[in-house]
């Protein structure tokens, strides 16, 4: 009898673990491609972003008139920051605060239109 109720008990431990590893993941966005415009240092930034229900997939700068000497190593970092993090509150690159936030903005506005609002 003891050993039926240890078996019994084990059973509905491990069902319960098996229960808890299995969360069901929530939608964050919208399935698609969004542009998102703010204004940078110098001009306007447009951002194209992909992204798919849980991820930021994709972001590519479409149009911008920053100086090319500031603006490239935003433009390579922060894509690939907000990217890993899935989250577009990054941190700004060293000497180029302007075009980072620009970019960050327009990247936060294209994210609007992707988010599944609760």
């Amino acid at each position: 009898m003891k050993k039926l109720l240890g078996l019994i008990l084990v059973i509905v431990l491990a069902g319960g673990l098996v229960a808890c590893g299995t969360k069901a993941r929530t939608a964050i966005y919208k399935q698609g491609t969004y542009e998102g415009n703010a204004e940078g240092h110098i001009g306007p930034i447009k951002v194209q972003i992909v992204t798919d229900d849980y991820e930021i997939i994709e972001i590519k700068i479409i149009e911008q008139q920053e100086i090319p000497i500031i603006a490239d190593s935003v433009y390579e970092k922060i894509p690939e920051r907000v990217i890993k993090t899935n989250n577009a509150d990054v941190e700004v690159v060293a000497g180029a605060t302007y075009t980072s936030n620009g970019l960050i903005k327009a990247i936060k506005n294209g994210l609007d239109k992707a988010k599944i609002i609760k």
